[in-house]
C-alpha cells in the first residue's frame, strides 16, 4: 500500500518533517509492506520556508529586524532564482510571543517592512511573501511605515493561508483577533481601526479593496499588500502544491494522511490540510487527518483522529507529540492490516 504523508507544521510541537517522520516510524513498525512518501506542506504560515527548501535550490539569508512588539528578532528568509521568499511568521509571528504577551492592539508589522527593504536592497526583483501565523492586526500599517509609505517597485506575490475579507464577522478582527489575545472590546476597536484605514485607502486609491478574499489574512496585511503593493494574492497552499507536484503524486497513491494542529472552522478557510483533503477527494483517494484537537460540532466530511491519548493536558500533548503521533500511526496501520489483510502489499 502506498501512503502519501502530506504533513503540516504542528504549532508549538513538530515541524512538518518531524511529523512525517513520526507517522512513518509508526507505520513501518507495524509492517514494512507500507510504501511511504513524505511531502511537507504549508499554506503561507509557519513552516512555509521549511517546505519550500524541499523542492527548490535556495540561499539562506538572515536579518535582524523588529519583532511583533518592537524588540529585535533574527529572521530567516530565502533567495530563490533572484526572488526573496519571506515567511512573515519569522518576523511578526504569534509563535515569537508568550501567551501573556498576545496583544493585537500593540503588535505591529513594522519589522516586516524592514525585512522587505533589506531584500530589495540585496537586489531581489520579486517578493514572495507567506503571511500566515501573524500576531498582528494592524492592516499592514506598520509595514508601510517602515517603508516610508511607499512600497518598492518590485513584483509581489502573497501566499495567504485564509481567504477572509478585511471587515465584518468573517473578517480579520472578529475571526482571528481573539486567538491573538483580543477581548470582545478589543475586537471592536480593531475593527474600527481597520474600517477607518479602508476608508482612507479608498479615498487615496479610488478603489475599495475591503471585500476581496484574502484581504483579512494576517490581520489585514493582505489588504495593505494588495492596495499599496499591487500584490497578487494567492492561496498559500497553491505555492507549495506547484513546487511539490503533490496533485500528480496523490493520483498514484492509495491513502493520504495530512496533519493539522487544531481542526476547526478556520481550517475550512483554505488551510493546507483541508486543501489536501479536497484534492485527494477529486481523485477518490481516501484521506485521514491527524490533529492535535478537533472543534466540537465541526462539520468536516473527512475522517479525523486526535493524537491526544485520553485525558491529557495541552502541555503534555505538545511535549509528547512525536510519540503520540507515532502511536496513533501504529493503531491506524493495524486497522488497515486487519481490514485489508495481505492486500496491502
Amino acid at each position: 500500500m502506498k501512503i502519501l504523508l502530506a504533513t503540516n507544521y504542528l504549532k508549538g510541537s513538530l515541524s512538518a518533517v518531524q511529523a512525517a517522520q513520526a507517522i512513518k516510524k509508526g507505520f513501518l513498525a507495524v509492517s514494512d509492506k507500507f510504501e511511504i512518501m513524505e511531502i511537507p506542506i504549508a499554506d503561507g504560515g509557519d513552516g512555509t520556508l521549511e517546505a519550500i527548501k524541499h523542492y527548490t535550490p535556495y540561499k539562506v539569508m538572515k536579518s535582524i529586524v523588529s519583532g511583533p512588539l518592537g524588540d529585535k528578532v533574527e529572521a530567516e528568509w530565502l533567495v530563490v532564482d533572484g526572488k526573496a521568499v519571506i515567511e512573515a511568521a519569522q518576523v511578526i509571528g504569534l509563535s515569537l510571543l508568550r501567551p501573556e504577551q498576545y496583544n493585537p492592539l500593540k503588535t505591529t508589522t513594522y519589522g516586516l517592512g524592514e525585512l522587505i527593504k533589506q531584500a530589495v536592497d540585496y537586489g531581489c526583483n520579486e517578493i514572495i511573501l507567506g503571511i500566515g501565523g501573524s500576531a498582528t492586526n494592524d492592516a499592514g500599517i506598520g509595514m508601510l511605515e517602515a517603508l516610508g509609505y511607499k512600497f518598492p517597485d518590485v513584483k509581489v506575490k502573497v501566499a495567504c493561508d485564509v481567504d477572509n475579507p478585511l471587515l465584518g464577522l468573517n473578517g480579520a478582527s472578529y475571526t482571528y483577533g481573539p486567538q491573538k489575545g483580543a477581548s470582545q472590546e478589543d475586537v471592536k476597536i480593531l475593527e474600527k481601526r481597520l474600517s477607518d484605514f479602508a476608508d482612507l485607502t479608498q479615498e487615496k486609491t479610488g478603489k475599495d479593496y475591503r471585500n476581496i478574499p484574502g484581504t483579512g489574512a494576517a490581520g489585514g496585511l493582505g489588504f495593505a499588500l494588495l492596495a499599496y503593493a499591487n500584490a497578487e494574492l494567492i492561496p498559500g497552499f497553491n505555492l507549495i502544491a506547484e513546487l511539490s507536484g503533490i496533485e500528480e503524486k496523490i493520483k498514484h497513491t492509495d491513502l493520504v494522511i495530512t496533519t493539522e494542529g487544531r481542526l476547526d472552522s478556520q481550517t475550512l478557510q483554505g488551510k493546507a490540510p483541508f486543501r489536501v483533503a479536497q484534492m485527494a477527494s477529486i481523485y477518490n483517494i481516501p484521506v485521514i487527518v491527524f490533529t492535535g484537537s478537533i472543534e466540537r460540532d465541526l462539520k468536516f466530511e473527512y475522517p479525523a483522529f486526535s493524537i491526544a491519548d485520553g485525558a491529557i493536558s495541552l502541555e503534555d500533548s505538545i511535549k509528547n507529540a512525536s510519540w503520540l503521533l507515532e502511536n496513533l500511526s501504529k493503531n491506524i496501520a493495524r486497522l488497515i492490516i486487519n481490514f485489508y489483510g495481505k492486500q496491502i502489499s
